[in-house]
């Protein structure tokens, strides 16, 4: 039997990649143009109404979108949502061509639609991979599409910039409707290489749900990196985000100083992502997921901590560094420890956690900051990291799971009977 070809000389892969790589910079684009339109409202209150607007579809429907991925197919999904998202873009971009501005009815609207079609898309997307690549071949998969993503969300985040301060929020929805086309026509043609066998009867989607519900409690492994996905977002991101523009205040920095340790923390994640891709998946996947962890406590460390502009930058740059291959690590296992006919479901119960959870995270973190301190926080948020990381080296499930070699890919149940089973 003639042995696969590495992901990226396969062609069905490249194209998922170049649609996800175009998804990701559209997105970037457009939420650039939504935080910038809103904050013109002139009104903090509605300016949040509007950054909350596409969360809170995100939360109620994600676990409904996982469903409809592993029952009715990742790709028709996904063809059905880019056509959907191109065309609620170029709404957006026609109602606003002109003087017309966009409104807070308008951007709230538009961000609950998009929150909506993300609840469906997101599911699909990072799921499909499996029915691309052998199974052996999704942890580099996974890496590649980690770095495809760093990459693209730091240049859709540039490009944003200048499509707002070129042609406002209308040339931005333009552009973003543009890269949903793009990515439904590529997908056209990406067609699954490993199809998913299922089972003969359909089970309801209540059923589904929760079936796929049970199987990611009872499988240890699963559940602990729910657990490392669900503190990532909440405790770290929080920190990178609203702890840096704090941090940068404080210190009276300057938007120029900030932008400059912003920087860092992005190209520390690009190189980062590209280590995940040229290194070597570890066997023992999960012990190396927690090292790559304690490895980046240091950095951490130094974003609370420090009070130069140019130690914070060494210190996100290596925390970022090393976020890189243990991200890929961390996609890589949950794509091979799931089987392949729950996979969207279980996909999208860690996007719940992230979604979810990155928000409430950063809400709260401002909350306690206002309550205590900066530091205080952080230095909490440090402890919380540590105590993870001594929690993985220490759970067995999660230090030695491994990545492992190729298996059949045929894991459906048997006609008849959805057996949901670690």
């Amino acid at each position: 039997m003639r042995t696969p070809r590495a992901p990226a000389g396969q062609p069905r892969f490249l194209g998922y990649l170049l649609a996800r790589g175009l998804s990701f910079v559209g997105d970037n684009v457009w939420w650039i143009a939504v935080g910038w339109s809103a904050a013109q409202l002139g009104d903090p209150r509605l300016t949040g109404i509007v950054l909350a607007a596409a969360g809170v579809p995100r939360v109620l429907l994600m676990l409904l979108g996982g469903v409809l991925a592993d029952l009715r197919g990742a790709r028709r999904i996904m063809l059905a949502a880019d056509l959907a998202a191109g065309g609620v873009a170029l709404a957006g971009a026609f109602l606003t061509t002109g003087d017309a501005r966009p409104t807070a009815g308008l951007l709230i609207a538009l961000g609950v639609v998009f929150g909506t079609i993300d609840a469906f898309y997101l599911p699909a997307a990072n799921s499909y991979l499996a029915v691309l690549l052998p199974h052996h071949q999704l942890p580099r998969g996974a890496a590649i599409r980690q770095l495809v993503r760093s990459v693209a969300e730091a240049g859709g985040r540039g490009l944003g910039g200048v499509l707002v301060a070129l042609g406002g929020f209308a040339l931005a929805a333009y552009v973003n409707a543009a890269t949903f086309l793009l990515c439904f026509a590529i997908l056209v043609l990406v067609r699954p290489k490993y199809p998913i066998q299922r089972a003969a009867v359909r089970p309801r989607m209540r059923q589904a749900l929760g079936e796929g519900l049970r199987y990611v409690a009872g499988h240890p492994l699963l559940r602990g990196l729910a657990v490392v996905t669900l503190v990532l977002n909440a405790v770290s991101v929080p920190m990178e985000t609203v702890g840096l523009v704090l941090k940068a205040e404080n210190l009276q920095w300057g938007a120029a100083g900030y932008g400059v340790a912003a920087g860092f923390l992005g190209g520390g994640l690009i190189a980062g992502g590209l280590m995940g891709t040229l290194l070597r998946p570890p066997s023992r996947s999960g012990l190396a997921l927690a090292l790559w962890l304690a490895a980046a406590l240091p950095g951490f460390a130094g974003l609370v901590f420090a009070t130069d502009l140019w130690l914070v930058c060494a210190s996100v740059a290596w925390w970022s560094l090393c976020l890189g291959p243990s991200n890929a690590i961390l996609s890589g296992l949950l794509l091979t420890a799931t089987r392949p006919d729950v996979l969207g479901r279980v996909q999208s119960v860690v996007t719940v956690l992230s979604s979810a959870m990155t928000p409430l995270g950063a809400a709260t973190f401002g909350l306690l900051v206002g309550f205590t301190n900066l530091t205080a926080v952080g230095a909490g948020c440090l402890v919380c990291l540590a105590v993870t990381a001594v929690w993985m080296v220490l759970s067995p499930a999660i230090s030695r799971a491994e990545l492992l070699p190729d298996r059949d890919r045929d894991h459906a149940p048997a006609e008849g009977k959805p057996a949901l089973s670690p």
